[in-house]
Formats: C-alpha cells, structure tokens, sequence
C-alpha cells in the first residue's frame, strides 16, 4: 500500500507519466513480466535450484519476489487511478466494485491455477491410481512463473485496445510514443 501512494511523487511523476494513460499501463505492464520471467529462468535453468542450494535459493526468490511486488504495486497505483479516469461520472462506484470483484476472481483463478501448474507441471508423473502428480517442485514452481509472466503479458497487450491516445507515453525527458493529435472536423461541411 505504502508503494501505491508514493507512485505519483517517487516514479510516474519524475517520469513525467501523471497523470498516467493507457500507455502509461502498457509499459508498466510489460515491466511487471520481467520479475516473473527472470524467475522463470533462475528456478528451471540455474544451479541454485537444480542442486538445491537452500541459501542461493532464498536469496533468489527474495530478491524477485520484493522486485516483483514493487513493480506489482506502480501497476495497481496506475490500475486504480484509471478504473475511475475511464469511469462514467455517473457510474464510478460501479466501476470501482467492479474493478475489485474482477481483481478477486483473478486471484482466486491465479491461485487455483498456480497450484495445477505447481502440482502436475512437475516432471515425471508417479503412478498413483487417480493422482497423478508430478515429482519435480523446481518444474512447477517455475511453470508457475511462467504463467504468470504470460498473463503480464497479456493483460499488458490487452491495455493496448483502450481508447486514450492523446497523452502518448513519456519516460523522463524522453518521448516513447507521440501523442495523437485529435481529429478536428471540418466545420464547413454539412453533417
């Protein structure tokens, strides 16, 4: 919580993205996929976890996940600050529940969802008669954050079809993408 509320001053305003647009959430989110997918990679690749080395495992995971929920907490700051931007005036506090029933049931489909993944994602497959669980947690803990790096992804390109182009996306001094000018009509022609 403490994040969120230092958004504005500490990250999108010295980056000059306050007040934040749909770009502004597209390329927090695509941000938001690196903790999961370099976690991803360190659980299945590195010998960290293929040798279970208990002290390089903790110190990994840590690092990642702090990583992870301060970049989580800019998204759910921005999240937040456009849920009412996109509201209709007269229907913010259904837009607002909505927001918050939407963000429960994904993460009551995250979990249920990442303990499938965790639970059969996990190499060999012992013969149990109805159970077939798999045996590798390295395997599924990192199909977990595999999953969750798509789901990051998706939810970022899925940002990409709001309507709210006119603010474009700054980082810092540096322009990333150029405000779209509004289509003026012309007032001389009969509509």
């Amino acid at each position: 919580g403490q994040v969120q509320s230092w958004t504005p001053q500490l990250v999108t305003g010295p980056l000059n993205q306050t007040p934040p647009n749909k770009m502004t959430e597209v390329f927090w989110g695509m941000i938001n996929c690196y903790p999961t997918m370099i976690a991803a990679l360190v659980v299945y690749a590195s010998d960290a976890f293929r040798q279970y080395q208990l002290t390089s495992m903790i110190t990994w995971l840590v690092i990642i996940i702090v990583s992870f929920a301060v970049i989580f907490a800019i998204n759910s700051s921005i999240h937040s600050f456009l849920v009412v931007k996109y509201a209709k005036a007269d229907k913010v506090a259904v837009s607002v529940g909505f927001y918050y029933m939407s963000n429960a049931l994904g993460r009551l489909m995250g979990t249920l969802g990442s303990g499938f993944l965790y639970t059969y994602a996990g190499g060999e497959v012992e013969n149990v008669p109805g159970y077939d669980p798999g045996t590798d947690g390295r395997l599924g803990l990192a199909a977990c954050f595999l999953a969750g790096t798509i789901s990051s992804f998706l939810a970022a390109v899925i940002t990409i079809w709001i309507k709210d182009e006119e603010s474009g996306l700054k980082c810092g001094n540096w322009t990333i993408v150029y405000p779209k000018e509004p289509i003026e009509e012309d007032s001389n022609q009969e509509g």
